[in-house]
């Protein structure tokens, strides 16, 4: 398993509640999903590049490796985001910079990693991307239009490429 984070200062929580398992079966790598070339170098880390399961859900990426549980070699690997950022307030207290880092984190961050891992599970004719994004995604909620939106984003470009996908097993 990967864990990743964008600040890897703050990985001393998941360092603890990692245990025993932290060096063996899981590490933790830097990765900000708002930054092309971060993203890359993530992905070049991972042995063999192979992803089969990306996953999504709306804070760090993180991926399990492995032919077998536990063990740390390709062939297999899954990868799940929690990255996101929210805000709650009336639409006039946020400027249009900050609805725009919204959006860089919750939507073009899942686009980033799916566009990363896409060219090789198609060519392989397999692989499995799994977006868990947010209720506001399917209904807004008020003093969080925004976030909604950005969800909506993601669940919108989720639903199109699942048909496009199809031919390709993925």
């Amino acid at each position: 398993v990967i864990a990743t984070m964008r600040d890897l200062r703050k990985k001393e929580k998941l360092e603890e509640a990692a245990g025993p398992a932290l060096g063996k079966t899981l590490s933790i790598q830097r990765l900000d999903v708002c930054s092309d070339s971060s993203v890359a170098e993530c992905m070049e880390s991972i042995p063999g590049g192979r992803v089969d399961v990306l996953g999504e859900r709306g804070g760090g990426w993180g991926a399990t490796r492995g032919g077998r549980r536990g063990s740390l070699s390709p062939p297999h690997c899954a990868t799940v985001n929690n990255a996101g950022v929210g805000h709650v307030g009336p639409v006039e207290s946020i400027s249009v910079e900050e609805m725009k880092r919204i959006f860089e984190t919750n939507f073009f961050g899942v686009v980033r990693m799916i566009k990363a891992v896409l060219p090789n599970m198609k060519r392989r004719q397999s692989g499995h991307i799994v977006v868990i994004s947010s209720v506001m995604g399917l209904q807004g909620i008020v003093f969080n239009d925004v976030y909604a939106a950005s969800k909506f984003a993601v669940e919108g470009f989720c639903e199109s490429l699942a048909v496009q996908l199809l031919q390709f097993n993925v």
